[in-house]
């Protein structure tokens, strides 16, 4: 977070980059990247993490206010 000048400039910036970098794929590459040797990670739970995370790049912004300055 220490890369925005201020605070509207996160409130404006983080959903846009939460929604372009929280896909299933890059889950499904991170996660296929700690697998153990002949695993991979389920479908499943890919389609759980894209159900999680769609559209929630305001809660994301709302949590970091609360937790940090509420």
């Amino acid at each position: 977070m220490g890369k925005y000048a201020s605070w509207s400039e996160l409130e404006r910036s983080v959903p846009i980059t939460y929604a372009e970098k929280a896909t299933p794929e890059a889950y499904r590459t991170g996660m296929n990247g700690i697998a153990p040797n002949g695993m991979k990670v389920k479908e499943g739970r890919v389609n759980h993490y894209r159900d999680g995370v769609d559209g929630k790049g305001d809660e994301v912004v709302a949590g970091y206010k609360r937790a940090m300055f509420e």
